[in-house]
């Protein structure tokens, strides 16, 4: 029977799939919902069968779940109309099946969520423009720091008040997506409406608004400071953490010295205007790009983050650790950046620090969370933003000023393995998964291994999703094989063609000057691990789950890459091999857990090193042993079908067991067996023994002298065991 996610999927994708014949004017939801009935019939009885599981109607549930589409910025919804964007009709695209399309929205919608108030306030910020102003998607994003594209995203399904005034830095509207004739129109009319469409620099397929009315990246962020007393709407920004590192000429760190003396930290300014704080991202690079001319792309790029931290990021009531050797100082930024005079010493930047343990300090390793080791591995990173260990960081300086006392860690528990869980799974007891839950929690990487056909896969996403509390978005499923590499599991780069716009912004013009040759650029894109450990990290109370299909397939060195040594080691930290940590490290998050099968029988791979068996626990699924011991004729009995079934796979694992070959992971798995196929006629047996067990055995015996429809041979065993011919069987 179909799980409630799988047809709340079904339901949110044949409905994009409708909206998709109806681009132009959209559909009202009530001509929208027999449309989407009558493609698929049995939605409203498989969503009825759930009983009591669910207590409302599909199409209120769907109406519902629409939601998580509306903030991916695939749909939007207004004046009770549906319309698709065209990012919905990307997205129809490029996720055929419906619970890939609806997970991956669902994990948009995450993304929003864990930064709604930050959404939330953006968009807020669009609505109190002033007149004949528009803004830039980047700074806007940059402003309260979230993801530009995701905004960019979430402002299409929305659509709030001055929606229309988020745009790409040259004006253009789109922000870089494929924008539907719908929508470039509605953009032509509302910047016509407010007097800043740029006609001149328009055309049919693009809307751009007038350059000289965007808002800089100060005059934005002077905005949002000027937000009347005692107004909430916008969030405060929470208190961060910052390591800072400072050495003078001769190498000595400047604790020692000007910044112990001056109570403050220092920046190098060398060759650089004076830039005032706040200044915006773009600004800052221009500034790096002519000062470091002469430098690689990458040490451009280091720099100006660095800059645009110091003057921008780091705000007054942040934390500040700096290190000289194994001592470890602390502070609170007390006030703004400021540029120093060049002719009176050294160009740099500083700020005002007030330092809480000059005489006394810390011990790096003995006293501060022994997971901040990994990231001051990086000798060139001169600042690291270390933020997620505020809450225990603050007590060793003092709580901001009313500010409330800090929260406590957070740890996510896996629930405890429970005898509903076992009965969906036809064991006999919950002691089995119990004890995989122990192993789990001892070491979070486990992995079931047997021969096939039993079922390791299915027991696997059964258990995930029991951890994870149903959570489709928490459970992700991979599959090695021998081609698989670090690149697809983790990240690596993928080619794609430029956009193919005109604009004078520096970063879009690198893009389009990245390879001449070819005409492609690369992007960075993240594999399966890496995006679940990212929304581990985000959501800390939740459990996550990968579950890694033949793992034992893939070059697994090769495959995890530095992963590796996390594996092993949950609190350390290491810097990636294509730099995306941007010198903070990267670590495996303590509430990420994986779960790998592995069939034993497969003699075309290599078994594991004794290193990778170290980080893993092994629990088997055999049919000679508990917890399969007697599966086969329990699910048999809850089916009502005859017992014939499991006499036949007994007798047949009997006789593999006195072969030649005489391996116990030659035997053959009940799942063959639990097909309703099987069950579906008195030929329907005879079938599947030919067609799916003797060339499993045909293969096993490969090479030998066994006679294998003579001794495993449906007709024999059934004559044998005194079986009719599809008697129920």
């Amino acid at each position: 029977m179909p799980t409630a996610f799988e047809i709340s999927a079904r339901a949110v994708r044949q409905a994009a799939t409708v909206l998709a014949d109806h681009l132009q004017d959209g559909l009202p939801f009530r001509e929208l919902r027999p449309l989407i009935h009558a493609a698929d019939p049995t939605l409203a009885q498989d969503w009825q069968a759930l009983g009591a599981a669910v207590t409302t109607d599909i199409d209120r549930n769907l109406s519902f779940t629409a939601t998580t589409l509306t903030k991916a910025g695939w749909l939007t919804r207004a004046n009770r109309t549906w319309r698709l964007t065209g990012l919905g009709v990307e997205a129809l695209h490029a996720y055929p099946e419906p619970g890939t399309f609806f997970s991956e929205a669902g994990t948009r919608y995450t993304h929003w969520r864990a930064g709604r108030l930050y959404f939330d306030a953006a968009a807020k910020l669009l609505s109190e423009l002033p007149d004949d102003r528009w803004v830039s998607i980047e700074d806007l994003a940059a402003e309260y720091e979230i993801d530009p594209e995701a905004l960019a995203a979430c402002l299409q399904g929305t659509r709030p008040e001055g929606w229309h005034l988020a745009l790409s830095p040259d004006g253009e509207a789109g922000f870089g997506t494929t924008l539907l004739a719908t929508e470039i129109g509605a953009w032509r009319t509302l910047l016509e409406r407010d007097e800043l469409y740029d006609e001149a620099a328009s055309s049919i397929d693009t809307v751009r608004a007038l350059p000289g009315k965007r808002l800089t990246a100060e005059e934005i962020t002077a905005l949002v400071l000027g937000e009347e007393p005692g107004q909430d709407s916008i969030p405060q920004r929470p208190r961060r953490v910052w390591i800072i590192r400072g050495t003078d000429a001769g190498g000595a760190s400047l604790i020692r010295s000007h910044w112990r003396d001056e109570g403050v930290v220092t920046l190098s300014a060398d060759r650089l205007p004076a830039l005032a704080q706040g200044a915006g991202p773009q600004r800052v690079r221009k500034a790096v790009d002519d000062a470091d001319s002469g430098a690689t792309a990458a040490q451009r790029d280091r720099r100006a983050d660095e800059l645009h931290t110091f003057l921008s990021r780091i705000q007054e009531g942040d934390i500040v650790v700096c290190t000289d050797g194994p001592k470890a100082y602390l502070g609170v930024v007390r006030g703004p950046a400021v540029y120093t005079d060049p002719l009176e010493d050294a160009a740099h930047f500083a700020r005002s620090v007030a330092w809480r343990n000059l005489d006394a300090p810390l011990d790096f390793v003995r006293d501060l969370p022994a997971e901040l080791t990994g990231r001051v591995a990086d000798a060139d990173a001169r600042i690291v933003d270390i933020s997620e260990f505020a809450s225990r960081l603050e007590p060793l300086v003092g709580p901001e000023p009313e500010r409330a006392a800090p929260p406590p860690d957070i740890t996510a528990e896996i629930p405890d393995a429970t005898e509903e869980l076992a009965d969906g799974l036809f064991l006999d007891n919950a002691t089995w998964l119990q004890e995989s839950v122990e192993l789990l929690r001892g070491k979070p990487q486990l992995i079931f291994h047997g021969p096939p056909g039993t079922g390791k896969t299915y027991t696997a996403l059964a258990l995930a999703r029991h951890l994870t509390g149903g959570s489709p978005n928490n459970v992700r499923l991979v599959q090695f094989h021998p081609a698989y590499t670090y690149e697809d599991f983790f990240e690596g780069f993928r080619p794609r063609l430029p956009k193919k716009k005109a604009s004078d912004s520096p970063a879009e013009k690198r893009e389009r000057d990245a390879d001449t040759s070819t005409g492609l650029v690369f992007d960075l894109v993240q594999g399966p691990l890496r995006r679940l450990a990212d929304a581990a990290e985000e959501r800390p109370a939740e459990v996550f789950v990968l579950v890694i299909d033949e793992i034992n397939r893939g070059n697994l060195a090769k495959v995890f890459g530095e992963m590796y040594f996390l594996l092993e080691y949950r609190k350390e930290f290491v810097h990636l091999l294509y730099g995306s940590d941007e010198g903070r490290g990267f670590r495996l998050p303590p509430n990420l857990y994986i779960i790998g099968t592995m069939n034993t029988v497969d003699r075309t791979v290599a078994l594991m090193d004794a290193a990778m068996r170290r980080r893993f626990s092994f629990m088997e699924l055999h049919p000679d042993v508990p917890p399969l011991t007697g599966l086969l004729s329990r699910w048999l009995t809850a089916n009502q079908h005859p017992q014939d079934a499991a006499l036949l796979l007994d007798e047949l694992n009997r006789r593999i067991a006195e072969g030649p070959a005489n391996d116990r992971d030659f035997r053959v798995g009940h799942s063959y067996l639990m097909q309703s196929m099987a069950h579906s006629s008195p030929e329907a047996m005879d079938l599947i023994w030919r067609s799916q067990v003797i060339p499993l055995l045909t293969e096993y015996h490969w090479g030998d002298t066994t006679d294998i429809e003579g001794t495993y041979g449906l007709a024999g065993i059934r004559e044998h065991l005194g079986l009719q011919s599809g008697g129920g069987a």
